[in-house]
């Protein structure tokens, strides 16, 4: 763009009326006496250029490798917490799945047996039993030929234990020695593929004037859920009455606290050396019947009856059948009968 100026002299001006002309300016030497802004582009680059000529410093490539690490973090945090989300899910799930399943009406059915094995001192007595480990071996054969899923074991000694623990396979077998003095005297078995044992416990008794543990397990079905308490006995023989009485009293005071604690049904078995009076005693304080029958007004079973008692009540139900008294212990293994039976069991269950 080319700029003209044009001057007009005054009528006054010295200077106009000696040169009696006019003054033009162009626009080359308004751009010598003005310096245009320079443009955006200009203006980066000086500053660029001054930036590096001041500070010495030079553009960098950018490394990304740490970016991509924190990328990485990040991805593996948000997959473990999603993983943790669902295993917590499935854990929740599991757990009220449980809940819904405990608070189930559940039955197990299985065959329950009870013995006196003789223990080892008897051996030389009358009837030829021979030594007491090649009786208990026997025994645990009979008992396994049996079908018996649950024992109750009465009058054995450390001998005859380890021998048990040997033969009777797949069974677990308690209280063992875990009860102290004299606690080996009474065993509960059952088969471990069926059952395992949720707890245990004992009282303390009187038995021909010695204080023993009379043990007692709660064992839940595998199968089912169904859990049931089981308890050995063994009362004081001959004229001891005092010593029965007084043992009965305290195993028919175990089977209503652990029924009235639990909910659950109870089994107890063993020699009780009564051919009536547990039977009535433990009928009339709990209504329990026996595997061999019973029935309205604690009724005796059928005869024959014997000192060896299984009984059970309870929880939802307790039902037996197919009781039999087994005579094959008494040639050669014991002077007791091997009494066992079929038996139902139902757990009421609970409140999830």
């Amino acid at each position: 763009m080319v700029v003209s100026l044009l001057l007009v002299a005054d009528g006054d001006d010295p200077a106009a009326d000696a040169t009696g002309a006019s003054t033009s300016i162009s626009a080359a030497e308004v751009a010598a006496t003005h310096t245009p802004q320079a443009s955006r582009s200009e203006r980066r680059g000086g500053q660029l250029a001054g930036a590096d000529s001041l500070g010495g410093r030079r553009a960098v490539p950018l490394d990304n490798a740490a970016a991509r690490r924190g990328v990485r973090v990040v991805h593996e945090r948000r997959v473990q917490a999603r993983i943790k989300a669902r295993q917590a899910r499935l854990k929740a799930k599991r757990l009220r799945r449980a809940a819904r399943l405990a608070a189930r009406e559940k039955t197990s059915t299985f065959r329950i047996g009870s013995l006196n094995v003789l223990g080892s001192q008897h051996s030389a007595g009358p009837g030829g039993y021979g030594p007491g480990t090649d009786r208990a071996a026997m025994a645990a054969g009979l008992v396994m030929s049996r079908g018996v899923d649950v024992l109750t074991m009465s009058e054995v000694q450390d001998d005859q234990l380890g021998v048990l623990n040997a033969r009777l396979a797949g069974y677990s077998i308690w209280p063992q020695q875990s009860l102290g003095s004299n606690g080996q005297r009474l065993q509960i078995a059952w088969r471990a593929s069926q059952f395992e044992m949720v707890d245990g416990g004992s009282v303390t008794f009187t038995f021909a004037s010695q204080a023993i543990p009379m043990p007692y397990v709660l064992l839940r079905d595998l199968g089912t859920g169904a859990e049931f308490w089981v308890i050995s006995i063994h009362t004081s023989a001959g004229g001891l009455e005092g010593e029965r009485d007084a043992g009965t009293a305290i195993a028919i005071s175990l089977m209503k606290r652990l029924e009235a604690e639990s909910g659950k049904p109870v089994l107890i078995g063993g020699d009780v050396n009564e051919h009536e009076e547990f039977f009535y005693k433990v009928c009339g304080a709990t209504g329990f019947l026996a595997a061999n029958g019973g029935g309205a007004g604690c009724s005796l079973p059928p005869a024959p009856l014997r000192v060896d008692w299984i009984m059970g009540g309870g929880g939802a139900g307790v039902n037996f059948s197919g009781y039999v008294q087994d005579g094959a212990t008494l040639a050669r293994i014991s002077d007791h009968y091997f009494i066992h039976a079929a038996v139902s069991v139902v757990d009421p269950g609970g409140t999830p």
